[in-house]
């Protein structure tokens, strides 16, 4: 009988007697409090969308609570230190940023511009490790139907678009998924062809390759449904 308690013990608990059940309870309440207060002292950006420097930071606090947490061995006083040092380490970087515009690039990442007046820019696109249909996925998910409605697309340092919209849309390539042909139709402005890989919209024949992407996939491009369109070719 013994034995099998020791088997249940052993499998429950570990090595550590069943009091350290009430010691993870202090030690989760104790480490809580230090990390709310860390938390609170880096400011509010810590509760929004992180930048690169700050998520490494968010890392280490989560690598710091861990063991100590549940470790009988280990004591609380080192992962306290540990989360003291990372915060002044993120002040510290924080300060450093502001103070030169070179370290907040480096640490946080700069603005890239994806799209600009309908067409996007597939040389920033590569650089910024993102592929046409992200981009499309993302815009459709903001609801933008093409690329005519759109001045300018910003991928901001935290990962979000920043879209600036025509107040009036032009013409420009059909980024909506399916092949209802009735649907595109109906979305249609035959005087203008879009370039199928960038979206630039020109009057030109569709023999022709397109002049940023010397792409030769052409597709008609397309007005927001319920919209008048405005500038329709932009040779």
């Amino acid at each position: 009988m013994s034995e099998n308690l020791g088997t249940v013990q052993r499998l429950l608990m570990g090595d550590a007697p069943w009091v350290f059940l009430l010691e993870i309870i202090l030690r989760t309440v104790t480490i809580y409090i230090v990390l709310f207060i860390v938390m609170r002292l880096m400011g509010k950006r810590m509760a929004a969308q992180l930048s690169i420097s700050e998520m490494a930071v968010m890392i280490t606090l989560g690598a710091a609570i861990g063991v100590p947490l549940q470790t009988p061995a280990q004591g609380l006083l080192p992962a306290a230190v540990l989360l003291v040092s990372a915060l002044l380490f993120q002040r510290g970087l924080s300060y450093a940023a502001y103070r030169r515009r070179r370290v907040e690039i480096a640490t946080q990442g700069d603005v890239t511009l994806l799209l600009e007046d309908g067409r996007l820019l597939l040389e920033n696109l590569g650089k910024a490790g993102l592929s046409i249909a992200r981009v499309h996925s993302t815009l459709r998910a903001m609801d933008i139907q093409h690329l005519g409605e759109l001045r300018r697309i910003y991928l901001e340092a935290t990962g979000d678009f920043t879209l600036v919209k025509y107040r009036t849309p032009h013409v420009g390539l059909w980024i909506m998924p399916g092949s209802d042909e009735d649907f595109v139709h109906r979305t249609g402005a035959v005087e203008a062809q879009a370039c199928a890989r960038c979206g630039y919209v020109t009057g030109r024949t569709k023999s022709e390759p397109c002049p940023h992407c010397q792409c030769t996939d052409w597709s008609t491009s397309a007005h927001r449904l319920g919209v008048s369109i405005q500038g329709a070719i932009k040779d």
